[in-house]
């Protein structure tokens, strides 16, 4: 990959940084089980003008689901469960446990992403070629693997994030 541009985490916190990229990728994921951080880094490759070839998705995809299903998603289950305590539960504290747990997720998250990050060097994944098209096929790619597709509106909506639009 390629050195030009911000490193993911960097990206990433930009990128999701937009309302309308983190409503689509918080879509996907709810809607259609997507990994926030595989999209995340399917826009990232793109805009680094790299092009995710359906195998190398399959691999990404490999590397990163046990880390999702034992760390990431019982964290989320967490964070989301402790925003509805029981009434009679002490609110203070639990919202400050909230927001560890929340903080937790967060750094597991990161750690996904240097390990993705590590993998995309490693391997030199991805063939040249412009961000918004390989944007596009990366996000496909995805798709496919996941066996649905994604909504145009979706794809329209995290290829626009990309600083380098063609």
């Amino acid at each position: 990959m390629s050195d030009s541009g911000p490193s993911f985490w960097t990206f990433s916190l930009k990128v999701y940084a937009e309302q309308a990229v983190a409503d689509a990728c918080l879509n996907l994921q709810d809607q259609f089980d997507a990994d926030v951080n595989v999209l995340l880094f399917m826009l990232w490759s793109a805009d680094q003008g790299r092009r995710i070839s359906l195998q190398e998705v399959r691999d990404i995809i490999a590397l990163v689901t046990p880390w999702q299903i034992q760390v990431v998603r019982p964290l989320r289950l967490a964070r989301r469960s402790l925003k509805t305590p029981p009434s009679d539960w002490p609110g203070q504290e639990i919202e400050a446990l909230r927001q560890r747990v929340k903080a937790d997720e967060l750094e597991a998250e990161r750690l996904q992403q240097q390990a993705l990050t590590r993998f995309a060097e490693e391997n030199e994944i991805g063939q040249p070629d412009t961000a918004v098209a390989a944007a596009v096929s990366n996000l496909k790619n995805y798709a496919n693997l996941l066996n649905i597709t994604f909504p145009d509106h979706a794809v329209s909506t995290l290829t626009r994030s990309l600083s380098g639009q063609d």
